[in-house]
């Protein structure tokens, strides 16, 4: 089986994938465009009406507390598989927020505190969770957008917190499940699996698992997704072939009001903030050249009064390098999330 295209209509609606050969001619004869998504997914747009016929395809999730995994395919093969890392020390930054902001309030006068009388509203939820949760809402949303999905498949987390005591992880990936699914039944009509019941179905079909949680391979996350599609499809679909795509939100040191002490003159530094006029912005993804050779990855770091450079890192958040302005080219403003194939 060949790599599979995504592509969409005129108006936006998904079709059908196709094989490279094919979009090849496409583009050459001006039938269809190639564009990339938030997800960096490179996908075919049609410039002409065609048919909005389509063959059942399906979507599966291996929701996690740190890693997910995602696949989508037909009944013959997977057309794509997945994996994303969940954004870590969310509640670590507001812990020093909040310590920050408690230290300006004894500064000068004593403010009291605003926030003893104020109830939360029933669907709030934990920043730390919120963010994982957007996460992984922001990429079935994408997936959904170039494959026409007519069924989603996803792990049914549950524990017994009453009678065990060693289910952290478990309460982690609990929380939002709810709010998930019903993202998830705006799509397409959804069915759960169990753990015990993708374990099986991955022995059944001969799908390599790998034990180690962080590496960056199918066999982690991406291959649990596979064998809920074999499961859905009730038979072994090919995925040996299928393009893997690994997905990361980027961390950026966000501007403060005040650092640790409080600024002279009331004029705040230039540390942190994802822009400082130019025409470059954090997280915008750029094709950068030192010494005659050509790196891609994410703006990190933007010029100040120091230093006139602009930092690059890679997927995985490692900074590259500091480049020359005039050296860096902009490929795709942020999207939020970085991707590696």
């Amino acid at each position: 089986m060949s790599i599979r295209i995504p592509v969409v209509s005129r108006e936006g609606k998904p079709l059908m994938p196709t094989t490279p050969a094919r979009a090849r001619k496409l583009i050459t004869g001006k039938v269809a465009r190639g564009r990339f998504n938030k997800l960096g997914i490179f996908y075919l747009q049609m410039l002409v009406n065609v048919g909005q016929s389509t063959q059942p395809l399906k979507m599966a999730i291996d929701t996690g507390s740190k890693y997910e995994g995602y696949a989508v395919g037909s009944n013959r093969e997977v057309c794509l598989k997945g994996m994303s890392k969940l954004p870590e020390l969310v509640s670590q930054k507001m812990t020093d927020r909040r310590r920050l902001r408690r230290s300006r309030r004894q500064k000068l006068w004593r403010r009291k505190c605003r926030f003893n009388n104020r109830r939360k509203k029933d669907y709030w939820i934990a920043p730390s969770q919120k963010a994982k949760a957007e996460l992984r809402e922001k990429i079935v949303k994408e997936l959904a957008n170039i494959y026409p999905i007519m069924q989603n498949g996803t792990k049914d987390i549950a524990f017994n917190h009453f009678k065990y005591r060693h289910g952290t992880y478990f309460s982690t990936a609990e929380i939002g499940k709810t709010r998930f699914y019903k993202v998830l039944e705006v799509i397409a009509p959804t069915i759960k699996f169990k753990g015990w019941q993708t374990a099986n179905l991955r022995k059944q079909y001969g799908i390599p698992k790998s034990t180690k949680k962080d590496e960056i391979l199918p066999e982690s996350h991406a291959n649990d997704a596979v064998a809920m599609l074999c499961g859905m499809f009730g038979n072994l679909v090919a995925h040996k072939n299928a393009p893997f795509y690994y997905w990361q939100r980027p961390e950026f040191a966000r501007r403060p009001l005040h650092r640790q002490h409080h600024q002279k003159g009331h004029l705040r530094p230039t540390f942190g903030g994802t822009k400082n006029g130019g025409h470059f912005r954090k997280g915008d993804y750029v094709e950068a050249e030192k010494a005659g050779q050509i790196y891609r990855g994410w703006v990190c770091g933007l010029p100040t009064e120091k230093t006139n450079k602009i930092g690059v890192m890679d997927a995985f958040g490692t900074r590259i390098g500091q480049f020359t302005p005039r050296k860096v080219r902009l490929l795709c403003r942020s999207t939020g999330i970085m991707w590696r194939t």
